[in-house]
């Protein structure tokens, strides 16, 4: 255990969840990398560094601010839409565009990840590690495709143009909100990560067409070494064996399965890439989407009693997940 704490103290940041509402009075502290609320409403909390809400409302009682916490002194700057901040090993970014500012998702998925891209060309951390996204009505039909899909075509766009993640996609999260506002979070370094895939599932980016035109660019984790240890980033996790969805309409049944995916890549990513962590109790956090309020209770219950006598933290937010019969999504992080 000292040797773990000693590594984990060596390395670029680490990611704690506080109980304090105001994430912007957290980041007033010093080698802030990025401070994020959740609230009903997406905002941007500080114009000059990554101080914000996802527009995703916490389910339970308490507030919590997502601290992203560097060891050495953070810069901080703005590229386009996006605020970033760097400490000479990651850098964090986010933006936040209004949807009505653009013709359609589409064009305004593509200028989110072209300016994304673009950071990565002028500040030297050009592989991305991991992605959030978030936008309204993720699963409403739109002509012959969902807006999911149409998400999926504006960032396949600018991944033409700037590069088709040769090195591998990173680890990524897509829930639907419900308020207005295309949001993406990031982290990038100056070299790749490790891509992980899930032997119980098809690949994201080989889904059958009958999932959308372009499959998804996304990895089912991202494993990080940062010389002094490894950090994991696991994509949003449901209950998807193959490429088809499990136990419709039954939410615990799709909370176990899930949890069998998160068990079965931590367990690959062990056999395959020695991974610091070997069950889903060992993770720093959980981030539980949750389609229907009304499954929270059985959803919250089954996953304690499955974490029992762990540390992780685990965050209960309201968002949709991109296909409307899954009713739970579950991300992991070990930072």
């Amino acid at each position: 255990m000292r040797n773990a704490l000693n590594q984990s103290s060596l390395l670029p940041f680490s990611v704690t969840t506080l109980a304090e509402k105001n994430s912007a009075h957290v980041a007033d502290g010093l080698n802030v990398l990025a401070a994020i609320g959740f609230a009903s409403k997406a905002r941007v909390l500080d114009e000059c560094r990554p101080v914000f809400n996802v527009g995703l409302p916490l389910l339970t009682g308490d507030e919590y601010t997502e601290l992203w916490s560097s060891l050495t002194p953070v810069t901080y700057g703005k590229h386009a839409s996006i605020t970033w901040s760097e400490n000479g090993t990651v850098l964090f970014g986010h933006l936040l565009l209004e949807e009505a500012d653009f013709p359609d998702l589409r064009v305004a998925s593509e200028t989110a990840y072209r300016h994304v891209f673009e950071l990565l060309q002028v500040s030297g951390y050009s592989c991305l590690l991991r992605m959030w996204n978030y936008f309204p009505a993720i699963t409403m039909q739109q002509g012959e495709l969902n807006r999911y899909q149409t998400f999926c075509l504006g960032r396949q766009d600018a991944l033409d143009v700037h590069g088709n993640f040769a090195y591998a996609p990173p680890a990524a999260t897509a829930i639907g909100t419900q308020q207005a506002g295309l949001q993406l979070y990031f982290i990038a370094a100056k070299q790749a990560g490790m891509q992980l895939e899930n032997p119980r599932q098809t690949s994201a980016f080989l889904y059958p067409r009958q999932y959308g035109p372009v499959s998804p660019a996304f990895s089912r984790a991202t494993v990080k070494d940062w010389g002094q240890g490894k950090h994991v980033y696991i994509s949003g996790t449901t209950s998807i064996v193959g490429h088809e969805t499990l136990h419709i309409g039954d939410p615990s049944a799709q909370l176990e399965e899930t949890l069998r995916n998160l068990e079965a890549l931590l367990g690959h990513g062990d056999a395959t890439l020695g991974l610091p962590i070997r069950v889903v109790r060992s993770l720093t956090q959980l981030k539980v989407y949750v389609h229907d309020q009304a499954s929270l209770p059985v959803i919250q219950s089954h996953l304690e009693n499955y974490l029992a006598g762990s540390c992780t933290a685990v965050l209960y937010l309201q968002g949709d997940v991109c296909r409307a019969e899954l009713m739970v999504e579950v991300e992991g992080i070990y930072a």
